[in-house]
């Protein structure tokens, strides 16, 4: 009757903010897990990640070295 349907109207509104919100905190989650499984745990990601770093690091220095006389015969004119 029209009280069940007044009722499933009412109820409709709560419901569906229920819903996305619990499949948006979903996607969340994961979202976490895939990364987690994807990067390892933070500490084999810290240690790729200053590895990274510290060959970056020799490779800037490397190029500073290798253009350090051009700059400097430039300068000099």
């Amino acid at each position: 009757g029209w009280v069940w349907g007044l009722a499933t109207f009412a109820l409709i509104p709560p419901l569906a903010l229920f819903t996305l919100s619990f499949a948006e905190r979903w996607d969340e989650i994961r979202h976490d897990l895939e990364l987690f499984f994807t990067l390892g745990n933070r500490k084999r990601l810290k240690a790729r990640l200053l590895a990274e770093g510290e060959r970056l690091a020799a490779e800037v220095e490397r190029l500073a070295e290798e253009y350090r006389p051009k700059l400097d015969a430039s300068v000099a004119r």
